[in-house]
């Protein structure tokens, strides 16, 4: 957990403890950028094709890369009937509610690479009770690239060479260990697939991802600027080392690579939010206010904080009204928020502050 060294002002007359003030400044777990898989259900309450399994798929870029943006995937299925998807960001998706068959998955990545069909076979698993869950059938596709496009010289770079398939197979291995919560196993198997290809950046974040789940924040950052290196154009190790950078409280060189981020992929609302820590700290409370409004305008899972963080600025520069709109919508959209309790307390008190002000 992140503590804000500011100490904020008291409004007017109204004396509310510091540490109510530092809680609006704790993140619980800042999330690195490692695009995990899981999938993206468009629509929940899609029947799928009314069984109870799912196809849970991750897109690759050539040389084992993470995507960097969304993909449009069809689903053909055992009758005929097809079902469409967008992967998310990172390229990862899944189709849910399927019966036991044979389907077809079609990749469209954009001009610049081949289309992509893939065969998928489901074994329904015995039905043993009436709530048994189905089968997860993972799917792992890499793109290549049109021969239109690896003709262009200089179009190929270090960083998209060919990875060896053992390489990528360990990597795979370790997305999974990782999900399961095996870092420790994780880190041996991206440092097998790094001994065999040592310019696999993409290895090299996952790397990091790792360290920062056991809390190992040196190494995760030598492991940030090791694929930096390599490709230094990367979105998501440059994410990764930000966030690092303010669980180490070097607000700073944080604001510095958060904003590289942030030009990079101005639609990733996490890369506001935490440059809207960052700014913060620093006390630059309007360019904290202008990234945390483009995180929540932006609406992806990141939003949720950024109204706690908008709340903080507002109680710095000493505007209660707004300060408790953004709490009050804050435990809206968290209601089980562990600090909430603390943070009505807030609210209460910055209500109060508003009614002395109108007397």
């Amino acid at each position: 957990m992140v503590h804000s060294p500011l100490r904020l002002h008291p409004l007017g007359h109204v004396r509310l403890l510091p540490l109510l003030f530092a809680v609006l400044l704790i993140t619980f777990g800042a999330s690195p950028a490692r695009a995990q898989m899981g999938g993206v259900d468009s629509d929940p309450g899609d029947p799928g094709t009314g069984g109870r399994n799912t196809i849970q798929g991750s897109i690759f870029l050539p040389g084992g890369r993470r995507m960097d943006r969304r993909v449009k995937i069809k689903l053909i299925g055992i009758s005929g009937g097809e079902q469409f998807r967008m992967s998310d960001d990172s390229g990862a998706f899944s189709f849910k509610r399927l019966q036991g068959g044979r389907y077809t998955l079609v990749v469209d990545a954009g001009s610049e690479f081949q289309l992509v069909t893939e065969a998928v076979d489901i074994v329904d698993p015995a039905m043993r009770r009436r709530d048994s869950t189905g089968s997860i059938t993972p799917v792992y596709i890499t793109l290549q690239p049109r021969e239109s496009e690896t003709a262009k010289a200089g179009t190929v770079d270090a960083s998209s060479a060919w990875v060896p398939e053992e390489a990528r197979e360990l990597y795979k291995q370790a997305l999974e260990s990782g999900k399961s919560g095996n870092h420790k196993q994780a880190i041996e198997q991206l440092q097998k697939a790094l001994q065999l290809y040592a310019t696999f950046p993409t290895a090299l974040n996952e790397l990091g991802v790792q360290y920062m789940a056991l809390k190992q924040y040196d190494k995760a950052m030598d492991s940030f600027k090791a694929a930096l290196k390599i490709a230094p154009d990367s979105f998501y190790p440059r994410l990764n080392y930000g966030i690092t950078l303010v669980i180490k409280k070097d607000f700073k060189a944080a604001a510095t690579e958060l904003q590289q981020a942030v030009e990079r992929k101005g639609s990733s609302g996490l890369a506001r939010l935490e440059l809207g820590r960052a700014l913060i700290n620093l006390g630059n409370y309007p360019a904290a206010e202008q990234s945390l409004v483009s995180c929540v305008r932006i609406g992806d899972s990141s939003s949720v904080e950024a109204h706690r963080y908008l709340g903080a600025v507002y109680i710095e520069t000493r505007q209660s009204e707004r300060a408790a709109e953004e709490l009050e919508t804050y435990l809206k959209l968290a209601p089980k928020a562990r600090d909430a309790d603390q943070i009505r307390a807030i609210i209460k008190d910055l209500k109060a502050q508003g009614k002395e002000k109108k007397f």
